[in-house]
């Protein structure tokens, strides 16, 4: 399931992510928003775990981002939400689209 792109489709996917990544959404208020609309045309989501792979590659765009001054709490939850979601999906790239494959099961219990 490909996502069109848009500002009206940027939103949607803006609340879509915001289900995986629940802290940073609490925590970040409105700046996620604006985190997330500047984030949004850097990549284009794929695939069946669209929303995951939005959601991860947005976790990865944060903690790249060396201007956005996150507070200590704020990058807490960023890095517990990133990595609850990376225990049972991996982030795939493709230029600038992104897509989330689940990991297997051993691959899981391994913490891979």
């Amino acid at each position: 399931m490909d996502m069109p792109s848009g500002p009206l489709e940027s939103t949607a996917r803006l609340w879509r992510s915001a289900r995986y990544l629940p802290e940073t959404a609490r925590l970040l208020g409105t700046r996620y928003r604006a985190l997330f609309l500047s984030y949004a045309p850097s990549a284009r989501p794929e695939g069946e775990a669209a929303a995951v792979a939005d959601a991860l590659a947005f976790a990865d765009f944060l903690l790249g981002q060396h201007r956005i001054a996150l507070l200590g709490s704020e990058l807490s939850a960023l890095r517990r939400d990133s990595r609850h979601l990376r225990r049972g999906y991996q982030l795939l790239r493709r230029g600038d689209a992104v897509s989330a494959a689940p990991k297997s099961r051993l691959r899981r219990w391994l913490g891979l």
